[in-house]
């Protein structure tokens, strides 16, 4: 009986062995992911990002055989987008050198991502250049996208279409003709596009777009392709957060050194795409999409009480120019909700008071408009200062409408410390420009100086 056990602990650890250190479960390239490595020595100083980076290819839900026959033409058409916006590129892994040891996985990306400087001002300190091929129905659809390196927000997007049975006809050296020849346009429109983008927001919305439900059909395409036409159709009102991407990002911080600082969105749209009966027949456009969403909180994660269906049209572009791609309209409906959202992030409106209790008091703003625990704030009513500080946040549980009249998300509870009898429901706060704890020695040039936490409340 001994023996058998000591046979079988010797056979298990055999097995351990054998496993693969680095073996992962296979990832979602839909899903947003996170640093998967191990931090930085804190003796390492990080890197400045590269003023622009040329990421490789992104296939959703090609064909293997297609994916076979394009393969001279994906990597050579990726050496041609590198060279159409960057001056003089370098692979990201020659740019970080020796700096750790990178797994044969990572490098063998890290090799394909290129780095160097934009041969035209960006207006950003580091951009990020990709390329997506995926298909809808009887079409296939080339992107690029344009992004901010750190924060990871859409500046920019163009893409151009094909139809399927005029790819298929298509010898590869054909195809890398095509692809050589739209990538630099597509790139050089898409970054046209982020350079006009150089004000600044004027509100807290960031939008995300994740799915419900994905359709992963060889014959209709995946649905993140979807996604990325409504992004590119969202991207010139609002500031969205690229849903595809941050795998390589999240790499790239990591053999730079960077903490992670993306750009969380403040509100997630997660779509379910459905199209109707008859084009399970003939998956062919124009088709008619219906887009059922759920409105998710991003701060806290719950849903928001709104019941969202837009039909969106998507059909052959009748642009008449090069890139002629796909033409996808949504109706009003998302266009409504998400100015509805912004107009409850403007970051031009200060918190107002939408419920006093007792010496706390509800604000119709909160985390996504800027808010942190512990921030003071400060209001003047009847010339008599009514000062507190944030010790709690709230989300749509309570049920509460701003006295500006939009239903609260999420919002921030504040505890009134000096004159609690004066809180009222509209009254608005200001951030209090003091600064705690008060620095010593007080300046003595009569410059105006912060008052002390323990003498001041």
């Amino acid at each position: 009986m001994r023996r058998r056990t000591a046979i079988g602990i010797a056979l298990m650890g055999l097995m351990d062995l054998a496993a693969p250190v680095q073996a992962r479960p296979a990832l979602d390239p839909t899903e947003d992911l996170v640093d998967l490595q191990e931090p930085l020595p804190g003796a390492l100083k990080p890197l400045d990002y590269p003023a622009g980076l040329s990421m490789p290819w992104r296939l959703l839900q090609i064909d293997a055989l297609d994916q076979a026959k394009t393969t001279a033409a994906l990597i050579t058409s990726q050496a041609k987008l590198a060279g159409s916006w960057l001056g003089k590129s370098s692979s990201l892994s020659a740019f970080v050198g020796t700096r750790h040891v990178i797994t044969i996985n990572n490098k063998l990306i890290s090799d394909q991502i290129q780095t160097g400087i934009p041969t035209e001002p960006s207006g950003r300190p580091s951009v990020t250049v990709e390329p997506t091929w995926c298909s809808l129905m009887d079409y296939h659809l080339f992107f690029v996208t344009v992004a901010d390196t750190k924060l990871n927000t859409l500046l920019g997007s163009a893409h151009t279409a094909i139809a399927r049975k005029v790819w298929a006809k298509m010898k590869p050296a054909q195809r890398g003709t095509y692809l050589s020849a739209k990538l630099p346009e597509l790139a050089r429109s898409a970054l046209q596009e982020a350079a006009a983008k150089s004000a600044p927001p004027s509100d807290a919305l960031h939008v995300g777009l994740s799915l419900a439900r994905a359709v992963t059909r060889s014959d209709e395409g995946h649905s993140a392709c979807l996604n990325l036409l409504l992004e590119q159709q969202l991207a010139s009102r609002y500031t969205v957060a690229r849903s595809l991407g941050s795998d390589h990002l999240a790499l790239s911080r990591w053999l730079l050194g960077q903490s992670p600082a993306p750009r969380r969105p403040t509100r997630v749209l997660q779509l379910d795409w459905t199209h109707p009966p008859e084009a399970e027949i003939d998956r062919h456009l124009p088709t008619t999409f219906t887009a059922d969403a759920r409105v998710i909180d991003a701060v806290y994660g719950k849903h928001i009480p709104v019941q969202l269906s837009s039909q969106i049209r998507c059909q052959q572009s009748t642009d008449a120019g090069t890139n002629a791609g796909i033409d996808c309209q949504p109706d009003q409906a998302i266009g409504r909700l998400l100015d509805a959202e912004a107009a409850s992030l403007k970051l031009s409106d200060s918190p107002q008071v939408a419920k006093v209790y007792r010496a706390w008091v509800y604000l119709d703003r909160g985390r996504a408009w800027g808010l942190k625990m512990n921030d003071r704030v400060v209001a003047t009513v009847d010339g008599k200062p009514v000062k507190g500080h944030v010790v709690q946040f709230y989300g749509p549980e309570q049920k509460l409408n701003s006295p500006r009249g939009f239903p609260i998300r999420e919002g921030a509870i504040v505890y009134v410390r000096l004159n609690q009898q004066l809180a009222r429901r509209g009254m608005t706060f200001q951030m209090d420009p003091r600064t705690f704890p008060t620095p010593y020695p007080i300046p003595t040039n009569g410059a105006a100086a912060s008052g002390s936490g323990a003498t001041t409340p």
